[in-house]
């Protein structure tokens, strides 16, 4: 097979990616409240050490691409690969609560990766899915119950029935005549006194976290559950675990399909979960910058300019100014000046910092100046030729510039760099560009030369709402909510304590982009965030893409650019039509 790549394309492909520059890394360690005194901080399989003092900081020398480890007695391991744009990490650490019930002496156990786990999913009995991947229930630290379908009586009424005729030690309401259905809650009697003699028992269904008992849940549709009554959850599930924990896998969880449809089941439809007016703030009551309240105080564009002017000379040493003013003076004033003049800036200060780059890529895609999108996307993939995200970004830029063919020759590349092992296959973001070739050549087939082939071998069938995710900063912690038209809601947390195994894989094969998929789209879906920070004091952007009926002809594209700056605070982001139009509040 033939392929031509523009020139610039050949002496990225030709670099070797060097690690020879030694960094100095700073920063603090705490639990959440109070520093953290003698916390250890090692580079891995060096002899790089370092301690926090008694404020908790520290500071620590480690080369790009080599991971810094967090060891304190009591708390969870953290371990964090070194990033390009690496220089100030603070970071909190976890409780790490083990229950050691005896100890037996046995072969080593194997550890199965979580592809093999799901491989074996449908005939290994002793597998559950969890919100942390697939766990094998042999392996943790306490005796875990497992019940499996065929256990189930059929005629068996409620999930309260179930938990009375299988779980020992459980304690539930015999009479629920009168109850609010939605806060029912069961208690086992063997709880952990010491910590809660109340402490209810935590559910786990298909991945949603619930604190009452799910009442809504078909029984008949139960495949497997899991039953934790000691300490063994407190590890992966913190304190909300305390009081023990029951897993459920259903049959149309939200990594089956749907009876008699071809669609994922909605997870938002997974349980009683409903959003209520008032849960998420709004982006216009979170705090703005002092300077933006100058300018936007300003009532004409002169008055403006001339208070940017002084406002620089005390805020110039921040890219978040210019990146600030640049939108202000594009969306108040709309002068290609003024905002070319901020742009250069922007671009000569820092050059050599792919998330200001990339944040500045993402307010030229919100605009529509794909051209410019092109440049600063290769900008970035320069700086980050061993980054997967830099091949997804700029072919999306070529393709929404009009260079359909350089678009596919990239995707293309990106392919054969997989098979020849220079990338590794990633469960999330392999996907996503396998998603967005297919639809290239789907789209554009007509487009691309004749003599070319380009082959993508998983089919994608979807036809609905596509939302594609994207930040700039790979340590960016946040929780996203979706919301659908019945005002059921599922939250996707992308936190190094909740999906430990996402990060790891987003820091391996270099990428911060996640899809979510709406079928069917019934009414109007609100979307939210909650910020919770990227272990420094700067803020994150969010860049978010929705598509409209996505792989039609008439698929049509909108993106948005979101600062996430005020932490532990749930804001709406936008709103989303039956008919796919995105608007934001």
């Amino acid at each position: 097979m033939k392929y031509l790549f523009p020139a610039f394309l050949f002496l990225l492909f030709s670099q070797v990616y060097s690690q020879e520059t030694l960094r100095t890394i700073r920063g603090s360690v705490s639990d959440g409240q109070d520093p953290l005194k003698d916390v250890n901080i090692s580079v891995k399989d060096t002899d790089r050490l370092a301690r926090t003092d008694e404020f908790g900081k520290y500071e620590i020398s480690a080369h790009e691409g080599e991971t810094l480890v967090y060891s304190y007695v009591g708390k969870k391991t953290l371990e964090i690969l070194v990033e390009d744009v690496t220089t100030f990490l603070n970071v909190t650490l976890k409780e790490d609560i083990q229950e050691l019930d005896e100890v037996v002496v046995t072969k080593k156990k194997y550890h199965r990766t979580q592809k093999e786990l799901r491989l074996a999913y449908n005939t290994d009995k002793n597998l559950i899915k969890t919100i942390h991947g697939i766990m094998d229930t042999r392996m943790m630290p306490s005796r875990v119950q497992i019940i499996y379908e065929k256990n189930i009586n059929p005629s068996t009424v409620d999930i309260l029935t179930l938990l009375r005729a299988q779980v020992p030690n459980i304690l539930t309401p015999t009479n629920t005549t009168g109850l609010n259905l939605n806060d029912i809650q069961v208690f086992f009697r063997r709880g952990i006194t010491s910590i809660n003699t109340r402490t209810p028992v935590l559910f786990e269904v298909d991945g949603i976290l619930l604190q009452q008992v799910p009442m809504f849940i078909d029984i008949q549709n139960i495949e497997r559950m899991a039953v934790i009554q000691g300490l063994g959850a407190l590890n992966k599930y913190g304190s909300l675990a305390a009081g023990g924990l029951v897993i459920i896998n259903t049959k149309t969880a939200n990594f089956n399909r749907e009876p008699g449809k071809s669609t994922p089941y909605d997870q938002a439809k997974l349980r009683n979960n409903l959003f209520k007016k008032g849960d998420a703030i709004g982006l216009d009551d979170v705090t703005t910058p002092i300077y933006l309240q100058t300018l936007r105080s300003t009532v004409s564009f002169k008055e403006a300019k001339e208070s940017y002017a002084q406002l620089e000379k005390v805020n110039g040493r921040s890219p978040y100014f210019y990146l600030d003013t640049r939108t202000y003076f594009q969306k108040e004033w709309q002068d290609k000046m003024m905002v070319e003049m901020i742009t250069k800036t922007i671009e000569a200060r820092y050059s050599d910092n792919p998330t200001i780059l990339k944040a500045l890529a993402y307010q030229t895609d919100e605009e529509g100046d794909y051209e410019a999108s092109v440049e600063l996307y290769k900008k970035i993939f320069v700086l980050r030729p061993h980054y997967q995200q830099s091949y997804h970004d700029l072919a999306n830029a070529y393709r929404n510039s009009g260079k359909i063919e350089r678009a596919a020759l990239l995707y293309a590349r990106h392919q054969f760099l997989m098979r020849e092992g220079f990338f590794g296959k990633s469960d999330t973001f392999s996907n996503i560009l396998n998603r967005d070739f297919n639809n290239l050549l789907g789209q554009e087939g007509e487009v691309l030369s004749q003599e070319k082939m380009f082959y993508v071998s998983d089919e994608d069938d979807f036809n609905g709402t596509r939302l594609v995710f994207e930040w700039n900063d790979g340590e960016a912690e946040f929780e996203l909510q979706f919301v659908n038209g019945n005002k059921q809601y599922y939250t996707f947390k992308h936190t190094g304590f909740d999906n430990e195994e996402l990060i790891k894989d987003e820091k391996q094969n270099g990428f911060s982009c996640q899809e979510h998929l709406i079928y069917d789209p019934e009414g109007i879906w609100q979307v939210n965030v909650n910020y919770l920070g990227n272990k420094s004091l700067t803020p994150s952007y969010l860049k978010a893409t929705v598509y409209k009926n996505y792989g039609k002809p008439s698929q049509q594209q909108e993106s948005r650019v979101f600062k996430l700056m005020a932490k532990n605070r749930n804001q709406e982001l936008f709103k989303i039509k039956a008919d796919g139009m995105l608007s934001v509040r």
